[in-house]
């Protein structure tokens, strides 16, 4: 990894909706064949294998898990990284970097914006700073959030499409905040356009 590393091996596993920092430098993102299987099964094709590979930066991919049925589930993108505390060539464990949860409340009642609702929300735990994207989206940055399997701030992006509620979270933020609001925006967008696909073919 570029920066930061495990806070502790393991936490990762048990945390269902997280994405690391970007990192990296000029060079471009490795797309794998094995990262482009791995986001295209188990993230429902909601999200590009090209950009989840932006994201990722110059980290390596480790495995993808989960799965979407009936527009709802979740997926979580795994990166193989060092422990903290250690030098490049410490025990590695691995830390979710990419995913994404989808909620879908056919008969939902309350229409106030759950994207509204958590941009309003800045008295929850660790709230730092809130930002305003595209389509009503609201970012939420934390500088110290619970239980953050990578070391650094949390962004988590949030946005309504139809009844769909989605969230993407980023970890591992703090010394790429501007490069990472961009790549969770961007993958929120993937999302929500592949929302608005599945709802126009009856999917």
């Amino acid at each position: 990894m570029s920066r930061g590393g495990l806070a502790r091996v393991g936490v990762a596993v048990v945390v269902s909706v997280l994405l690391a920092g970007c990192g990296g430098g000029g060079k471009g993102p490795t797309v794998s064949k094995a990262l482009v299987q791995g986001v295209d099964k188990k993230c429902g094709h909601y999200f590009k294998p090209e950009t989840v590979a932006t994201a990722l930066g110059d980290n390596e991919f480790d495995q993808a898990v989960g799965g979407f049925k009936d527009g709802k589930g979740s997926c979580v993108v795994f990166i193989s990284a060092v422990e903290s505390g250690y030098g490049k060539d410490g025990p590695r464990g691995t830390a979710a970097k990419v995913s994404l949860e989808i909620l879908d409340w056919k008969s939902r009642v309350d229409q106030t914006s759950y994207a509204d609702q958590r941009c309003r929300d800045t008295t929850a735990a660790g709230v730092t700073r809130t930002f305003r994207g595209p389509g009503g989206a609201c970012v939420v940055y934390r500088a110290e959030p619970p239980e953050a399997a990578l070391v650094g701030g949390r962004l988590k992006a949030y946005a309504d499409e139809g009844t769909a509620l989605l969230t993407v979270t980023v970890d591992g933020v703090d010394h790429t905040l501007k490069q990472d609001r961009e790549h969770i925006l961007q993958l929120l967008a993937e999302a929500r356009a592949e929302v608005r696909a599945k709802a126009g073919s009856g999917a």
